[in-house]
């Protein structure tokens, strides 16, 4: 008997309908590669995050403080109207949102994942700023 192997695949996309079509794709690109070799797929979802589009977020006072703050401390933030990432739950609900992290990193969600360290104490400058740019903003 051969011995499992597990595999992940992280899918996300500003587009619902993209995600579903990429899914299917992979399952079958999975099946046929099992057949094959004359083995079986067993596909298990641990989680799920739709893509959220709120419209004029982009222009909310919340993204256009945290894209001061980024640029103030020398970033340049990819910026977008949507999210498949942690805002996304706040943005599917209308709640204006963004979601930033606090350095350079490559192969992010990947076993390979890593981050420079010396930029870190930047980053987490720039997030402890966004918090005191932000503590008196109201909804």
């Amino acid at each position: 008997m051969r011995e499992p192997t597990v595999h992940a695949v992280d899918l996300r996309s500003t587009s619902n309908e993209i995600v579903a079509e990429l899914e299917k794709k992979v399952a079958a690109i999975l099946e046929e590669e099992a057949k094959k070799v004359g083995m079986s797929v067993k596909t298990d979802v641990i989680s799920t995050s739709p893509a959220a589009i709120l419209p004029g977020n982009r222009d909310s006072q919340l993204v256009k403080i945290a894209e001061a703050v980024h640029r103030a401390m020398g970033f340049n933030p990819p910026i977008t109207n949507a999210g498949s990432n942690n805002s996304s739950a706040a943005l599917l609900q209308g709640i204006t949102s963004i979601s930033t992290g606090a350095g350079p990193c490559d192969d992010s969600h990947a076993l390979t994942e890593n981050c420079e360290i010396e930029p870190l104490y930047k980053g987490i400058k720039k997030i402890l700023l966004l918090e005191l740019a932000l503590a008196g903003v109201a909804k």
